[in-house]
Protein backbone atom coordinates (compact mmCIF):
# COMPACT_ATOMS: atom_id res chain seq x y z
CA UNK A 1 0.00 0.00 0.00
CA UNK A 2 1.44 3.40 -0.63
CA UNK A 3 2.33 5.20 2.34
CA UNK A 4 1.80 8.78 1.48
CA UNK A 5 -1.55 10.56 1.77
CA UNK A 6 -3.84 9.41 -1.14
CA UNK A 7 -7.01 11.98 -1.27
CA UNK A 8 -9.07 8.62 -2.28
CA UNK A 9 -8.50 6.81 0.59
CA UNK A 10 -9.05 9.88 2.77
CA UNK A 11 -12.66 10.00 1.03
CA UNK A 12 -13.23 6.53 1.44
CA UNK A 13 -12.24 7.06 5.53
CA UNK A 14 -14.88 9.82 5.62
CA UNK A 15 -17.45 8.13 3.79
CA UNK A 16 -17.33 5.11 5.49
CA UNK A 17 -17.81 6.89 9.07
CA UNK A 18 -20.62 8.35 7.80
CA UNK A 19 -22.16 5.05 6.35
CA UNK A 20 -21.41 3.42 9.99
CA UNK A 21 -22.74 6.02 12.16
CA UNK A 22 -25.67 7.76 9.75
CA UNK A 23 -28.27 6.71 12.54
CA UNK A 24 -26.09 8.37 15.60
CA UNK A 25 -25.50 11.83 13.76
CA UNK A 26 -29.21 12.45 13.01
CA UNK A 27 -30.18 10.98 16.53
CA UNK A 28 -27.04 13.22 18.00
CA UNK A 29 -28.15 16.38 15.87
CA UNK A 30 -31.93 15.88 16.17
CA UNK A 31 -31.06 16.14 20.13
CA UNK A 32 -29.05 19.17 19.67
CA UNK A 33 -31.11 21.31 17.40
CA UNK A 34 -34.14 20.47 20.42
CA UNK A 35 -31.70 21.55 23.07
CA UNK A 36 -31.01 25.00 21.03
CA UNK A 37 -34.53 25.18 20.56
CA UNK A 38 -34.30 26.49 24.60
CA UNK A 39 -31.37 27.92 24.83
CA UNK A 40 -30.95 31.57 24.01
CA UNK A 41 -27.91 33.04 25.63
CA UNK A 42 -24.33 32.93 24.70
CA UNK A 43 -23.55 32.07 28.47
CA UNK A 44 -25.04 28.82 27.59
CA UNK A 45 -24.53 27.67 24.40
CA UNK A 46 -20.60 28.59 24.28
CA UNK A 47 -19.70 25.91 27.14
CA UNK A 48 -22.41 23.87 25.48
CA UNK A 49 -19.85 23.70 22.51
CA UNK A 50 -17.10 23.56 24.33
CA UNK A 51 -18.51 20.62 26.57
CA UNK A 52 -20.27 18.59 24.15
CA UNK A 53 -17.39 19.00 21.73
CA UNK A 54 -14.77 17.55 24.41
CA UNK A 55 -16.76 14.51 25.43
CA UNK A 56 -17.03 13.78 21.69
CA UNK A 57 -13.51 13.80 20.94
CA UNK A 58 -12.66 11.56 24.16
CA UNK A 59 -14.85 9.00 22.42
CA UNK A 60 -12.77 9.08 19.44
CA UNK A 61 -10.70 6.18 19.86
CA UNK A 62 -12.83 4.20 22.53
CA UNK A 63 -12.51 1.36 19.67
CA UNK A 64 -8.88 0.24 21.10
CA UNK A 65 -10.86 -0.51 24.81
CA UNK A 66 -12.12 -3.60 23.14
CA UNK A 67 -9.25 -5.66 21.35
CA UNK A 68 -11.46 -6.81 18.03
CA UNK A 69 -12.95 -3.50 17.46
CA UNK A 70 -8.98 -1.93 17.85
CA UNK A 71 -7.63 -4.47 15.27
CA UNK A 72 -10.61 -4.12 12.91
CA UNK A 73 -9.80 -0.11 12.63
CA UNK A 74 -5.59 -0.74 12.32
CA UNK A 75 -6.62 -3.31 9.18
CA UNK A 76 -9.06 -0.61 7.54
CA UNK A 77 -6.60 -0.20 4.48
CA UNK A 78 -5.30 3.58 4.89
CA UNK A 79 -2.18 5.55 6.59
CA UNK A 80 -2.04 6.45 10.33
CA UNK A 81 -2.17 10.15 8.87
CA UNK A 82 -5.53 9.51 6.72
CA UNK A 83 -7.07 8.03 9.79
CA UNK A 84 -6.18 10.85 12.08
CA UNK A 85 -6.25 13.85 9.28
CA UNK A 86 -10.14 12.26 8.92
CA UNK A 87 -11.14 11.84 12.63
CA UNK A 88 -9.80 15.70 12.89
CA UNK A 89 -11.88 16.97 10.41
CA UNK A 90 -14.90 14.92 11.45
CA UNK A 91 -14.42 15.77 15.14
CA UNK A 92 -13.71 19.15 14.38
CA UNK A 93 -14.01 20.79 11.44
CA UNK A 94 -17.58 18.95 10.47
CA UNK A 95 -18.76 19.18 14.33
CA UNK A 96 -18.80 22.76 14.54
CA UNK A 97 -20.19 22.92 11.36
CA UNK A 98 -23.18 21.06 11.94
CA UNK A 99 -22.96 22.75 15.76
CA UNK A 100 -23.69 25.96 14.15
CA UNK A 101 -26.39 24.65 11.38
CA UNK A 102 -28.38 22.89 14.56
CA UNK A 103 -28.00 26.26 15.94
CA UNK A 104 -29.68 28.16 13.55
CA UNK A 105 -32.49 25.42 12.99
CA UNK A 106 -32.61 25.50 16.31
CA UNK A 107 -32.82 28.91 17.63
CA UNK A 108 -35.20 29.38 14.30
CA UNK A 109 -37.96 26.98 14.85
CA UNK A 110 -37.38 27.89 18.70
CA UNK A 111 -38.41 31.63 18.64
CA UNK A 112 -41.45 30.95 16.07
CA UNK A 113 -42.89 28.09 18.16
CA UNK A 114 -42.52 30.49 21.02
CA UNK A 115 -44.19 33.29 19.19
CA UNK A 116 -47.01 31.39 17.96
CA UNK A 117 -47.93 29.59 20.98
CA UNK A 118 -47.53 32.55 23.13
CA UNK A 119 -48.81 35.22 20.48
CA UNK A 120 -45.13 37.29 20.90
CA UNK A 121 -43.65 39.11 18.08
CA UNK A 122 -40.22 38.52 18.88
CA UNK A 123 -37.46 38.25 16.36
CA UNK A 124 -35.10 36.02 15.13
CA UNK A 125 -31.66 36.48 16.58
CA UNK A 126 -28.83 34.72 16.51
CA UNK A 127 -26.82 36.26 19.40
CA UNK A 128 -23.63 34.11 18.99
CA UNK A 129 -23.28 35.93 16.16
CA UNK A 130 -23.47 38.94 17.53
CA UNK A 131 -20.72 38.74 20.27
CA UNK A 132 -20.27 42.50 19.82
CA UNK A 133 -21.54 45.64 18.43
CA UNK A 134 -18.77 45.67 15.89
CA UNK A 135 -19.34 43.00 13.22
CA UNK A 136 -15.77 42.54 12.08
CA UNK A 137 -14.66 41.80 16.19
CA UNK A 138 -17.78 39.44 16.54
CA UNK A 139 -16.32 37.56 13.79
CA UNK A 140 -13.49 37.56 15.28
CA UNK A 141 -14.59 36.41 18.97
CA UNK A 142 -16.18 33.83 16.88
CA UNK A 143 -12.60 32.20 15.46
CA UNK A 144 -10.91 32.91 18.48
CA UNK A 145 -14.05 30.79 20.12
CA UNK A 146 -13.32 28.22 17.16
CA UNK A 147 -9.60 28.07 17.76
CA UNK A 148 -10.58 27.19 21.74
CA UNK A 149 -13.23 24.51 20.70
CA UNK A 150 -10.22 23.03 18.53
CA UNK A 151 -7.61 22.91 20.98
CA UNK A 152 -10.11 21.60 23.59
CA UNK A 153 -11.07 18.68 20.86
CA UNK A 154 -7.24 18.24 20.12
CA UNK A 155 -7.05 17.28 23.81
CA UNK A 156 -10.13 15.20 23.87
CA UNK A 157 -8.49 13.11 20.95
CA UNK A 158 -5.13 12.60 22.86
CA UNK A 159 -6.57 11.68 25.81
CA UNK A 160 -8.67 8.65 23.64
CA UNK A 161 -5.32 7.26 22.40
CA UNK A 162 -3.88 7.36 25.68
CA UNK A 163 -6.45 6.04 28.16
CA UNK A 164 -8.67 2.99 27.11
CA UNK A 165 -11.27 3.78 29.31
CA UNK A 166 -12.98 6.75 30.71
CA UNK A 167 -10.51 9.11 28.66
CA UNK A 168 -12.65 11.71 28.72
CA UNK A 169 -12.55 11.66 32.71
CA UNK A 170 -8.88 10.71 33.24
CA UNK A 171 -7.77 13.02 30.56
CA UNK A 172 -9.34 15.84 32.93
CA UNK A 173 -7.81 14.25 36.06
CA UNK A 174 -4.61 14.32 34.19
CA UNK A 175 -5.18 17.85 33.05
CA UNK A 176 -6.06 19.75 36.99
CA UNK A 177 -2.28 17.52 37.83
CA UNK A 178 -0.58 19.06 34.97
CA UNK A 179 -1.85 22.48 36.12
CA UNK A 180 -0.92 22.47 39.42
CA UNK A 181 2.92 21.23 38.55
CA UNK A 182 2.72 23.76 36.23
CA UNK A 183 1.72 26.42 38.87
CA UNK A 184 3.85 25.83 41.52
CA UNK A 185 6.65 25.90 39.14
CA UNK A 186 5.76 29.22 37.83
CA UNK A 187 5.93 30.28 41.25
CA UNK A 188 9.22 28.98 41.92
CA UNK A 189 9.99 30.50 38.61
CA UNK A 190 9.20 34.37 39.28
CA UNK A 191 10.80 33.94 42.63
CA UNK A 192 14.05 33.18 41.33
CA UNK A 193 13.94 35.63 38.07
CA UNK A 194 12.23 38.90 40.01
CA UNK A 195 12.48 38.41 43.42
CA UNK A 196 10.48 37.85 46.30
CA UNK A 197 6.97 36.89 46.52
CA UNK A 198 3.87 35.72 48.53
CA UNK A 199 0.42 34.06 48.47
CA UNK A 200 -1.65 34.75 50.74
CA UNK A 201 -4.60 32.50 48.98
CA UNK A 202 -6.46 35.42 47.07
CA UNK A 203 -3.78 37.73 46.03
CA UNK A 204 -0.10 37.07 43.87
CA UNK A 205 2.86 39.78 44.15
CA UNK A 206 6.01 39.82 43.07
CA UNK A 207 8.98 42.56 42.68
CA UNK A 208 10.36 43.43 39.40
CA UNK A 209 13.74 43.42 38.20
CA UNK A 210 14.37 47.38 36.95
CA UNK A 211 14.43 47.50 32.79
CA UNK A 212 12.51 44.05 32.71
CA UNK A 213 9.13 44.20 31.04
CA UNK A 214 7.09 41.12 32.36
CA UNK A 215 4.10 41.75 30.67
CA UNK A 216 4.90 42.11 27.16
CA UNK A 217 7.12 39.21 27.54
CA UNK A 218 4.40 37.42 29.05
CA UNK A 219 1.89 38.17 26.31
CA UNK A 220 4.31 37.64 23.57
CA UNK A 221 4.41 33.49 25.59
CA UNK A 222 0.95 33.22 25.47
CA UNK A 223 0.56 33.99 21.53
CA UNK A 224 3.10 32.13 20.82
CA UNK A 225 2.41 29.31 23.32
CA UNK A 226 -1.56 29.91 21.63
CA UNK A 227 0.05 29.41 18.23
CA UNK A 228 2.25 26.33 18.56
CA UNK A 229 -0.78 24.25 20.63
CA UNK A 230 -3.36 22.96 18.72
CA UNK A 231 -0.53 21.72 16.02
CA UNK A 232 1.81 20.56 18.69
CA UNK A 233 -1.47 18.33 20.15
CA UNK A 234 -1.85 17.07 16.65
CA UNK A 235 1.61 15.69 16.17
CA UNK A 236 1.35 13.72 19.06
CA UNK A 237 -2.09 12.19 18.68
CA UNK A 238 -0.20 11.15 15.41
CA UNK A 239 2.82 9.60 16.93
CA UNK A 240 1.02 7.50 19.63
CA UNK A 241 -1.77 6.65 16.98
CA UNK A 242 1.40 5.12 15.14
CA UNK A 243 2.68 3.48 18.35
CA UNK A 244 -1.10 1.37 18.64
CA UNK A 245 -0.34 -2.23 16.75
CA UNK A 246 -2.53 -4.83 15.38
Amino acid sequence: MNTTFNIQRFGLIIKRYFIENKQRELTFWGIVTIVFMLLRDNESIIPFLLISGYFVAAGTYKIFSFAPGGIHYLMIPATHLEKLVSDILIKTIYYFIAFIITYIIGTYIGIQLENFIFTHNVPVEFNLFNLDSDPNQSRMILWYIFYAYAIIQAVGMLGSLYFKRSAAMRTILTLIIVGIILFWIEMLLLKLMYGTYHLDGRQFSYSFIPGENLKSTSELTTKIIGYVTLPFLWIVSYFRLTEKEV
